[in-house]
């Protein structure tokens, strides 16, 4: 192999840079094709400057000699004036590598103001300078994960009150729409004995109060309610307004009757209230 074959370049692409801002340093290489040749990746420690990016352009073969190059984006926060950097290329050759740099290039640091002396005097700008804003996510994900934390420790310490609450919320207000629709029935009926109606007042009763006591009284016949102890006392409401209801015979006090029936109603609701309040 000779080294006259072998050739590595590299520079600067701009003259001067800003703090912070990106320049571009290029870096070619020829060599003969049976050899691996490879520049410097984003691992490489590009001080002073740091890594920020690199256009890599493929190999291409020209007059029996490879040739390679890559243009690195880079960026400085030193504020030396003059600033330096080189770069290897190494060619691999099984267990040993060849080391060939670029030769060192300088660039010149802009200053965007002049040293502060003692006599330097600063003029106030009091106008609203408009800025870019970013979103704080790492402060929204520590949100995010008090919250959550949070209400996972009120879940673990007021869970069992908070589902309490929403169970006790659900049947208040299951109750109310059906004492207002049952009255409504009922003020109908106190004009109106109307034998139909009183059907219907039955079958809406009976449907609440399934789902009230979990007992199946859409389906059961007066016989069979009265059968369970705690309906004892619909005995006498129940057979009225079944005389009504199957004999189709009109009862001026029938409405009486659902009086009756919508005080066990409310009965059978605290109760459950109750129940739900002392976990049961």
């Amino acid at each position: 192999m000779s080294a006259q074959e072998i050739s590595v370049k590299g520079g600067f692409v701009e003259d001067s840079l800003l703090i912070g801002q990106d320049v571009n340093f290029w870096m070619s290489a020829s060599y003969p094709p049976d050899l691996e040749m490879v520049f410097p990746d984003s691992l490489y420690s590009f001080a002073p400057f740091e890594f920020s990016s690199k256009t890599y352009f493929p190999t291409s073969i020209k007059d029996g000699l490879a040739y390679d190059s890559t243009v690195y984006t880079i960026q400085s926060f030193e504020i030396d004036l003059v600033q330096y950097l080189k770069l290897p290329a190494v060619i691999l050759k099984g267990k040993d590598s060849t080391r060939i740099e670029t030769p060192l290039d300088s660039i010149f640091l802009t200053e965007l103001a002049p040293i502060v002396s003692d006599s330097t005097k600063l003029k106030t700008n009091l106008d609203y300078q408009a800025v870019d804003r970013q979103f704080n996510y790492p402060l929204m994900y520590y949100i995010l994960g008090g919250l959550i934390l949070l209400t996972i420790t009120l879940l673990l310490i007021f869970g069992k009150r908070i589902a309490k609450w929403f169970k006790l919320m659900r049947l208040r207000k299951r109750y109310e729409q059906f004492s207002e629709i049952f009255n409504s029935y009922v003020t109908k009926l106190k004009v109106d004995p109307d034998p139909e109606l009183a059907e219907k007042t039955l079958v809406f009763w009976k449907n609440y109060q399934e789902q009230l006591d979990q007992v199946p009284f859409s389906v059961l016949t007066t016989k069979e309610i009265l059968s369970h102890d705690f309906a004892q006392e619909l005995e006498k409401p129940l057979k009225a307004i079944d005389r009504v209801v199957y004999g189709k015979r009109v009862q001026e006090n029938v409405f009486q009757d659902f009086q009756q029936i919508e005080d066990f109603t409310q009965d059978r609701y605290s109760k459950k209230v109750e129940e739900i309040k002392n976990g049961k």
